[in-house]
């Protein structure tokens, strides 16, 4: 009776012992995930500090993020667009006159025929036309009026030719009385308007 007491005893002790396995494993299973967070912690700590490295690498491609290479480029095309709006300037200031119902250059305004031409040899480079712009008084019909702007446009031109103008830089047109820049009816007025102008195009 004794034997089987003690015999219930043990089994019963061996069943207690192995009941109380599973919460040591438990136990053991609670404080594995610790080393995991330390390592998550040291990946975002390694990350902010990559990116904070790319960051300070990046810098001075923002801080030179100008092309210095295309800088002559834009100083040459400056030059080039003030030395256009000087030559358009200075070709709009000369005006060749004419007498009544004339088309020939007076002797008075060959000097400004001579001032045109030495303007346009000195700026030969540019890619331009210049337009001479015949223009007349009020008197005469329009056909009339727009036939003799022509002949006077034509011969400024042929004079320019002759003092060493490309031909291909040299364009005519006329305007006839339609384009006054007196519109007084007085002689002085008319003398006026009698007129060849230069107009610089592209």
């Amino acid at each position: 009776m004794k034997k089987r007491l003690l015999l219930g005893l043990s089994i019963i002790g061996f069943m207690a012992g192995c009941g109380q396995q599973p919460q040591l494993e438990v136990s053991t299973q609670i404080e594995k995930p610790k080393p995991v967070k330390k390592a998550v912690k040291q990946e975002i700590k390694n990350i902010k500090q990559n990116k904070k490295e790319v960051n300070i690498k990046n810098k001075p491609l923002e801080e030179n993020i100008v092309d210095t290479s295309i800088v002559p480029v834009i100083d040459e095309s400056v030059k080039e667009l003030d030395n256009y709006q000087k030559l358009a300037t200075d070709l709009s200031k000369e005006i060749v006159h004419f007498d009544f119902d004339k088309y020939n250059i007076r002797p008075d305004q060959m000097p400004i025929v001579k001032k045109v031409a030495e303007i346009i040899k000195n700026n030969n480079k540019g890619n331009y036309t210049v337009r001479i712009e015949g223009n007349c008084d009020e008197w005469g019909s329009d056909e009339y009026n727009y036939a003799l702007g022509l002949k006077r446009a034509k011969t400024v031109k042929n004079a320019l030719i002759d003092l060493g103008v490309d031909k291909n830089k040299l364009t005519i047109i006329s305007y006839g009385e339609s384009n006054p820049i007196c519109t007084a009816h007085t002689k002085k007025c008319w003398a006026e308007n009698r007129r060849d102008e230069f107009t610089l195009l592209p």
